[in-house]
């Protein structure tokens, strides 16, 4: 038995007034005294109209980040009858500390004299270290081993961002320019601290929020450095500590804040992968969720995460989503204190409401889930471990169920394909002539074969429509080896080796597995095959064909068959997404579709794998 945490009083700090899009250069200054060419396209983008800075326009220190943290949680207490006296632990977050040493939350602490000698612990990280904190905390109140928690998120990038840190830079002294890498986050974060009050009941009048359960995931074993300080190298193999001087790591604009943006979409698939998750396990039932908090760093991003939702039909309506990243800005660990804080004070609460809280974090692919219950009167609940897990949503449409369970399980495809060795190179830069033509010498035998048993399928289906469409496809499909044996040769390859060469074991595998499927009669389970493959051809061909366009300097005809199947399987996977949904589908059809998906993402990895 564990009793339950509940979050009884928040706060907040936004230093000074607003700021609108107008006014950022003339607090961070002009670079090199030219305003920015890329500023008016990033605001477009990230929708934020006004926020928060804790300097002022002669760039001068007006807060601390320790400050700011300190005054979010006097704010906090001073919302609720409780004396500083009773706080015996303080969890504080932030991505970037005024000090490198001690920890954020003894600087914190320092600033609250009025409080007594307590546990402190700091977290430092990206966006998901603000609920690390808070997960933290709650894990204390629960066991009884602190009564009264308070966890901060603070956060203070704008003085990362003062133009004279970037002219310091010598590509800029050497007349270049600054990468838009590194100029992109100076035009989407600002600062401010949020905090909250954990205790073990409820407050006695008015609402407070029970924590359900917390979850953060961390993904940094199969993905690189998205987002980091301290390194002019996305690598992070050299630190600015290992520069002969602070000044030379200056120089190479070490203590820059950058983000690779090509690979934030990976950031948002990852999250909802865990969200899809999240449904499986009946964790989060959609109809349920009352408020969506998710801290999207950009406007650009929600659209991408509701249409992966849409096409896993779970959707929760927009009108539930709740977001101040327009008014207060992007600040990072905070935003997540900040939306709940004022979500919290709005009057839109009522008891029995459902908080379902979304942060992705961008620094090395974290992601961070909250459910939350709004609870009035000091009515205790306690809650065991069992009752965290809540009982199996009401079932769904057999369609609508079969999508979900795709769209997870290609996402969790996608997501360990970034751990295969061949698309690690790929993603660091350090692809080879030679590794493309392993790549196309170990793709052929499967792309050879896809017509084929594509073909045979057809003639195992019993439904006419779908053998027509099956048909139809294998039509499509049979050339496109051509076109790959065409790329092989024009970056040095021989004919006879592609034609010639032997299948992996992850090849021989695959093949032997959708073959035997499609010789069984009715194999309408090979529709999660296709799924799996055309989705690959359609999400992800373009997307490496880019890469080693650009790693290699080829032209568009040297990756035309990668390029190809991006576009031309867009329409097979909308066709077969329109079979999915079929009212003929059967549960255990369904279920079938979704195992045969399962075990050909894994043997096409393992093919990928083989590749070397």
């Amino acid at each position: 038995m564990m009793q339950a945490a509940y979050i009884t009083s928040m706060g907040q700090f936004l230093p000074g007034d607003p700021i609108g899009n107008d006014e950022m250069e003339q607090y961070l200054g002009k670079i090199g005294d030219r305003p920015s060419k890329v500023r008016h396209r990033i605001l477009k983008s990230n929708g934020i109209q006004q926020r928060y800075y804790a300097i002022d326009t002669e760039q001068k220190t007006r807060y601390q980040n320790s400050e700011m943290a300190a005054l979010a949680v006097r704010d906090t207490l001073n919302r609720i009858n409780l004396e500083p006296q009773a706080i015996d632990l303080l969890a504080c977050s932030t991505t970037l500390p005024d000090l490198t040493v001690p920890g954020f939350a003894s600087m914190v602490h320092g600033q609250l004299t009025e409080f007594p000698s307590l546990e402190t612990i700091s977290v430092q990280g990206v966006c998901c270290a603000g609920v690390a904190a808070l997960n933290y905390t709650c894990g204390q109140i629960q066991r009884g081993q602190r009564h009264n928690g308070i966890s901060v998120a603070s956060e203070f990038a704008s003085r990362l961002f003062k133009n004279r840190h970037f002219e310091a830079d010598q590509r800029y002294q050497e007349g270049g320019k600054i990468p838009f890498d590194t100029e992109f986050l100076r035009w989407m974060l600002s600062d401010g601290a949020g905090a909250c009050l954990i205790q073990g009941q409820p407050r006695r009048q008015g609402l407070s929020l029970r924590v359900d359960w917390i979850e953060l995931v961390s993904h940094a074993q199969n993905y690189p450095v998205c987002m980091y300080a301290g390194t002019a190298d996305a690598t992070g193999q050299t630190s600015w500590l290992d520069y002969p001087s602070y000044g030379e790591a200056a120089t190479a604009g070490a203590f820059h804040l950058r983000q690779d943006i090509r690979r934030l979409e990976a950031v948002i698939k990852l999250g909802v992968a865990g969200w899809l998750k999240l449904i499986e396990q009946g964790r989060v039932k959609p109809q349920d969720v009352d408020w969506l908090l998710c801290h999207y760093s950009s406007h650009f991003f929600r659209s991408q995460i509701v249409e992966l939702l849409e096409k896993a039909n779970c959707m929760i309506p927009e009108e539930k989503w709740f977001t101040n990243l327009y008014t207060k800005g992007n600040t990072g660990s905070a935003s997540i204190y900040l939306m709940l804080e004022e979500l919290f004070h709005s009057g839109k609460l009522t008891p029995g409401q459902k908080i379902f809280c979304f942060v992705p974090e961008s620094g090395r692919y974290t992601t961070a889930y909250m459910m939350l219950t709004v609870v009035e009167g000091d009515r205790p609940s306690p809650i065991t471990t069992a009752q965290t897990v809540a009982s199996p949503p009401p079932e769904p449409t057999v369609g609508s169920d079969l999508l979900r369970q795709l769209t997870r399980v290609w996402l969790e495809f996608e997501q360990n394909l970034q751990g295969v060795p061949l698309i690690r190179k790929l993603n660091r830069g350090d692809f080879t002539v030679a590794d493309y033509q392993l790549l196309l010498r170990n793709l052929r035998p499967q792309v050879v074969e896809g017509a084929r048993w594509i073909a045979r399928a057809a003639s195992n289906m019993i439904d006419f429509q779908m053998r027509s469409l099956l048909i139809g496809h294998a039509q499509d499909e049979h050339r496109d080896y051509q076109m790959l044996e065409r790329n092989y040769v024009s970056v040095g390859g021989n004919l006879n080796d592609i034609v010639n060469a032997e299948k992996n074991i992850g090849s021989q595998a695959l093949s032997a597995f959708i073959f035997h499927q499609a010789s069984q009669e009715n194999p309408i389970d090979l529709l999660g095959s296709m799924f799996i493959i055309e989705g690959l051809g359609n999400r992800l061909a373009g997307q490496w064909a880019q890469q080693i366009k650009a790693t290699l300097n080829l032209s568009d005809q040297q990756v035309s068959f990668l390029g190809y199947h991006a576009e031309n399987d867009e329409s097979h996977l909308g066709k077969l997404e329109a079979v999915l949904n079929a009212d003929w589908l059967t549960p255990a059809m369904a279920q079938k579709i979704v195992n045969t998906a399962q075990v050909t993402a894994r043997l096409y990895q393992l093919q990928l794998e083989e590749v070397r």
